[in-house]
């Protein structure tokens, strides 16, 4: 076996290099942005799930002390828009399919004066009759929300029209499922619930529009995907890609929810009204209450087993609530309808068909979370998982392993490995006491890929100027950029220097999300640094009388063996400015074939009088190859862990007839680091298909932590859990219907 490669400032700790301008305060978020005369403006939301709009007065508004203008859907080009799907308005125009869409935009001299002028435009609607739940949205007798739906651009030709209110279907079929039912010796069906979870970023969306003298148009916006979002704004605004410039800006969080236009055009709107910026920040009720969070979903899954405890067949229906829209999602089938693949399970099964359905209803829109679409069919397959393996008087862990997918030369794959690292740290088997029980559940997805552009120039003193677009949305991307540009040429952290740009000067670079960011930026800056040592060979050759060099030891080698270091050749031979010691490199990298995997167990105490659910403590065993920054490493891990831990106890935006009950950070409750177990994490060594063959890490462990959770919470109560989040309230019922029977 070849020796591991030995790194010189990767797989250690690394201190972020944008953690003292954060700490410090010197790092700018939306919220700090304000252009001189700047505007503040607010949204008027509908209070009605569904209704048709009969007027708007503006007057009492306008009348309100400090308010310059109102804009509503009569003063601007009417366009349905969308990342693909393009079914919404950037102000609803004559009906309103949600609590909370947008109907009118006051701008004011103060926040509190458009707070005040956005209550009193006054909007007379008439209800319509509303529909909130996905099934029953796709039932002949249902409103239908979108009678124009398969005019919209984007809308996908395959979605049969017999279907109410669908938006997107995905279809999956392998061997013959009638087959294998009829051999299995048990057929279960079981129907499992997810609720709706926020994002939880901490910056809440924010954005600012500045139209300069010349028309240009300038966006400040907490936005992960600047370049297709400049894109977006061009075409929905009619304006050339030249007249619009997205700057570079700290963002506070994302975790999927903030890759779309949000307030920009109607900012845009507003600012050429009044001929000053426009400034929007959005509070955290809002964000609760009309964002875009995860998807709820309903998950039907029907298994047949043989008695040896190997799955023959599985057929599975994926419901997933869209809300409103679909539009704020990227590709209709990017991500989300193939989430619903995981309710196969990852494990050898011969017969699967699985359906997926994207559906209208009347709530806020959903959009894209962490591992979109995974968590809740990971949950729905691995809890089916448990049920089945006690239906035929199987170990959990045992029949997982007896189904584990291989190779396809038949060898085992990474997956035993997982399982038996995972369950051992929390002593799986071993005796436990009354009320106490042990769960476990395995994920996996690939990398992502992409366009990225990475600007590198040798400096004479030595150092390495790195220029980069790609955003930061916490997740340590920049640092990624500047370890990969250390580790290309030998230097120290301090000796690169790093340079964030905007759309003005790049014409793309990746946009963070799909577990891509590492993938992306490392590749390109790599390829980058590659061309420029293969541009400065030469002058290595002339400095050592030879007639070539190649680079080798943090510097360059004559055929002879004589050597100069990276630092002496760049004080002798380069000068400011030199073409040779720069290049600039844009590559579409693409997305990994190898997946990442993740495994993890838990054991819980559940309280029989409150329905406290007690995480005693949880291990986590994923497949790793080459470790970028450990300490960012590690983050990630514990971050999916925690917002996993929310998804399956305590995290739920609480929906009554499309208003949110709980549109308060006191009422949403997040985990703190009070709630959150020991966990013990396990990394397998693997392959990468990253930059020094890294593997992606920032989502996967999300994924099966609810599942796990809740396999303990089964097995320490004797009931199945069927839905998400499992509330005291809810486990107290599930205890009382046990007892009932």
């Amino acid at each position: 076996m070849a020796a591991a490669p030995t790194f010189t400032v990767i797989g250690r700790p690394i201190q972020r290099v944008e953690g003292p301008d954060k700490v410090t305060g010197r790092a700018h978020y939306t919220a700090d942005i304000v252009p001189p005369n700047s505007l503040w403006a607010k949204n008027t939301l509908s209070p009605l799930p569904h209704a048709r709009i009969v007027s708007i007065d503006t007057s009492r508004a306008l009348k309100a002390p400090g308010v310059r203008a109102v804009l509503t859907a009569a003063d601007i080009p009417f366009k349905r828009i969308g990342r693909r799907l393009k079914d919404y308005p950037v102000l609803a125009k004559d009906r309103v399919l949600f609590v909370g869409e947008r109907v009118a935009v006051v701008a004011a001299d103060s926040r509190e004066a458009a707070e005040e002028g956005a209550l009193l435009v006054d909007v007379e609607y008439e209800e319509l009759p509303a529909v909130f739940d996905p099934l029953l949205a796709m039932l002949p007798d249902a409103p239908l929300l979108h009678p124009d739906l398969r005019s919209y651009v984007g809308f996908p030709e395959y979605v049969p029209a017999e279907l109410r209110n669908v938006c997107a279907r995905f279809e999956m079929n392998r061997g013959d499922l009638a087959e294998g039912f009829a051999k299995s010796d048990v057929v279960m069906e079981h129907t499992f619930t997810t609720g709706t979870m926020h994002q939880g970023f901490l910056e809440p969306h924010a954005t600012v529009v500045s139209i300069n003298e010349a028309g240009r148009v300038e966006f400040w916006h907490t936005n992960k995907a600047m370049f297709r979002t400049k894109d977006e704004i061009s075409q929905i605004l009619d304006l050339s890609p030249e007249q619009v410039r997205f700057h570079v800006i700290s963002i506070g969080g994302d975790f999927g929810g903030k890759g779309a236009p949000g307030d920009a055009p109607a900012g845009y709107y507003l600012a050429k009204m009044t001929g000053r910026p426009i400034k929007f920040i959005v509070t955290s009720p809002e964000e609760l209450s009309v964002g875009t969070p995860r998807h709820p979903a309903v998950i039907t899954i029907k298994s047949g087993v043989m008695k040896d405890g190997t799955i023959v067949a599985r057929d599975v229906s994926v419901i997933f609530n869209s809300g409103a829209y679909g539009g704020f999602r990227p590709p209709v089938l990017d991500g989300m309808l193939p989430g619903a693949n995981q309710a196969a399970g990852h494990y050898d099964i011969p017969n699967v068909h699985i359906e997926g359905r994207m559906v209208y209803t009347n709530e806020m829109p959903r959009a894209y979370m962490r591992s979109p679409g995974q968590p809740q069919a990971v949950f729905a397959a691995e809890a089916h998982m448990d049920i089945l393996a006690r239906a035929i008087d199987m170990d959990p862990l045992e029949f997982r392993l007896k189904n584990a997918p291989r190779n396809k030369d038949g060898s085992p794959t990474i997956v035993p490995q997982l399982f038996h690292a995972a369950a051992e740290a929390v002593d799986w088997g071993k005796t436990k006491p009354p009320l106490v029980g042990r769960g476990i559940a395995i994920a996996s997805r690939t990398m992502g890929g992409g366009i990225g552009t990475s600007d590198i120039t040798v400096n004479p003193d030595g150092t390495v100027t790195a220029v980069t677009a790609a955003p930061d949305v916490g997740t340590g991307t920049t640092t990624v950029v500047a370890a990969v540009v250390a580790e290309c040429w030998g230097i120290t952290m301090d000796d690169v220097r790093l340079v964030r740009t905007d759309t003005d000067d790049f014409q793309n670079d990746a946009e963070a999300g799909a577990s891509r960011m590492t993938n992306i930026v490392g590749h390109v800056a790599i390829a980058a640094c590659n061309q420029v040592k293969e541009q400065l060979a030469p002058l290595a050759a002339a400095m050592l009388g030879s007639e070539t060099a190649s680079w080798a030891r943090g510097g360059f080698e004559a055929p002879d063996g004589s050597w100069v270091s990276f630092k002496d050749l760049a004080g002798e031979m380069i000068k400011p400015g030199d073409p040779l010691a720069h290049a600039r490199v844009e590559m579409n990298v693409p997305a990994g074939k190898e997946p990442e995997r993740t495994v993890q167990a838990a054991e819980v105490e559940v309280d029989p009088e409150t329905g406290q659910v007690r995480v005693l403590r949880m291990s986590t065993a994923q497949s790793v190859s080459t470790i970028i920054n450990e300490t960012a490493h590690q983050g990630q891990i514990d971050g999916c862990a925690v917002q996993g831990f929310g998804y399956a106890l305590t995290e739920e935006l609480a929906i009554a007839e499309g208003r949110v009950l709980t549109g308060h950070l006191g009422d949403y409750k997040m985990p703190t680091i009070a709630d959150v177990p020991p966990l013990t994490s396990i990394n397998v060594g693997s392959t990468g298909e990253g930059p020094f063959n890294a593997q992606a890490i920032g989502e996967t462990g999300v994924v099966p932590t609810p599942a796990a959770i809740a396999n303990a919470v089964a097995d320490a109560i004797g009931v199945p859990v069927m839905h998400l989040p499992m509330s005291a309230e809810r486990i107290l019922d599930l205890l009382d219907r046990k007892g009932r029977t």
